[in-house]
């Protein structure tokens, strides 16, 4: 009797282990499935807008403000001790946070201006394109990007006589390449969890109103 009560319970427990996955495939569905109604979709999408709207926002703020800072500190700052490599690698700084407060400034007035009211299709088509994952538009970033670590590279010029110069700056391109890839890496699971749902509901809807 021990042995059978013994065999059903790691009978049961072997179903509960390979049934599990396909219950946690089907809560995940049923935690989207509200969004397949627009009168679901709408609020997520509006609460998503509103959010990357401060975010822009923010970041745009944060660009104006290290603009002056850099360009006093580093390119019309008096202090005989900036060398002309100095006062270079500076202005590309601010030339990037420039850049980077324009692409913001973009953005932020795209994701303000989103209208609800249009006609739901027209609204759907903005909603997918708006949320897609690579857009033309983001590859303007990797410009600033590139010119962050171009005035990084003027500004240790000073240091080129330094045996560990060029063991330095390859050391700086490793790990400025590895933060790249990591806050890449990160975006896109920030899009998976919180954008792809909205934009998989808003494609299933504009597909199922243009085959009606």
């Amino acid at each position: 009797m021990m042995l059978e009560k013994l065999s059903e319970t790691a009978e049961k427990e072997c179903y509960m282990l390979k049934l599990r996955p396909v219950m946690n495939t089907k809560n995940n569905s049923d935690k989207n499935n509200h969004l397949l109604d627009i009168n679901g979709l709408i609020p997520g999408l509006q609460k998503e807008d509103r959010r990357n709207e401060r975010i822009m926002r923010n970041f745009q703020w944060l660009m104006w403000i290290m603009i002056p800072v850099y360009f006093g500190l580093l390119v019309v700052n008096p202090d005989k001790d900036l060398i002309w490599s100095d006062r270079v690698g500076g202005f590309i700084y601010v030339l990037a946070f420039l850049l980077i407060g324009l692409i913001m400034r973009h953005y932020y007035k795209e994701y303000k201006a989103v209208d609800y009211s249009l006609p739901t299709t027209e609204m759907l088509r903005k909603a997918i394109k708006r949320y897609k994952l690579l857009r033309p538009q983001k590859l303007y970033i990797l410009i600033p990007v590139l010119l962050i670590d171009v005035g990084y590279v003027f500004l240790s010029l000073n240091h080129f006589k330094d045996v560990d110069y060029l063991d330095r700056v390859l050391i700086y391109q490793a790990v400025y390449l590895g933060a790249i890839i990591i806050g890449a890496g990160i975006g896109v699971l920030i899009w998976r969890k919180r954008q792809k749902p909205l934009r998989d509901a808003a494609v299933e809807l504009l597909r199922e109103i243009e085959s009606e």
